[in-house]
């Protein structure tokens, strides 16, 4: 096989030679399922929820989606599904939002120490920035609480090249570097094949009485915006809802959780 875990049986520390052992690849195994599951679960949970919360949005996609494709069956991975700009922007919108991984991504500082912002942080300290302060900062993303895919577009609502720079710059939903997720694009290519066959085929709406997913009072600190969907930190997000229906053109209403 040619996976990603085949990769990791086979591969060597280019210095000592050494291969992984049993037991770590069990645990590396443990955080591809999770990674490669919850993560994109939660994506595509929140990505609904916001189009749901949001028609003018989600008619735009429907627009897109439906204007690109001719039939169900022509919507697969290629060209003409990565070329959906509107689509990824709600994707990317969503995970800003509410990203799968909303904690700290900590990294420990080496010898010598770093300066932070005029701060020295010695040797072994642990240093992080929370991606959910990120995202909600208004310096880097203006109207940090409303769901606009547009900001992740070129010359929509008057969005300039430098703004969607600045946007992709803070942007930390995948991480930085060489720990960055690997799965990235597998995970792209999974939303996007998903959502838009859903958003092909059916007509949506939020099952009626239904607030699962959203905030509220008394659901905690920082928690009362109705139209923001509720993620819990456990590494990677536990959630609830949204209850949604959808209307096959040729069937009745069917009610689903995602």
């Amino acid at each position: 096989m040619n996976d990603i875990f085949s990769a990791l049986e086979t591969a060597r520390d280019p210095e000592t030679d050494r291969k992984y052992t049993p037991v770590e690849l069990v645990s590396e195994a443990g955080l591809l399922i999770i990674a490669g599951s919850d993560a994109t679960a939660t994506a595509m949970a929140s990505t609904v929820f916001y189009l749901l919360h949001y028609p003018e949005s989600l008619n735009l996609v429907q627009e897109e989606i439906r204007s690109v494709f001719s039939s169900l069956e022509d919507i697969r991975i290629g060209t003409k599904l990565s070329a959906c700009r509107y689509l990824f922007a709600c994707f990317d919108e969503s995970m800003r939002l509410s990203s799968p991984v909303p904690g700290l991504l900590a990294r420990e500082v080496l010898h010598g120490g770093i300066d932070v912002d005029g701060v020295h942080l010695p040797k072994g300290v642990d240093v992080g920035v929370p991606i959910y302060a990120l995202h909600h900062n208004e310096d880097n993303f203006p109207e940090p609480w409303t769901f606009k895919p547009s900001r992740w577009i070129v010359g929509q609502d008057g969005t300039a090249q430098e703004n969607v720079n600045h946007a992709r710059s803070a942007f930390s939903v995948f991480g930085y570097g060489r720990t960055s997720c690997v799965g990235k694009t597998l995970a792209y290519q999974e939303l996007a094949l998903t959502l838009a066959r859903l958003v092909w085929k059916y007509e949506w709406r939020l099952q009626p009485g239904s607030s699962l997913g959203e905030g509220r009072k008394g659901l905690g600190w920082g928690r009362e915006k109705k139209a923001e969907f509720q993620l819990w930190d456990k590494f990677v997000s536990v959630s609830e809802g949204p209850m949604v229906e959808f209307k096959d053109r040729m069937a009745g209403p069917v009610t689903h959780s995602l």
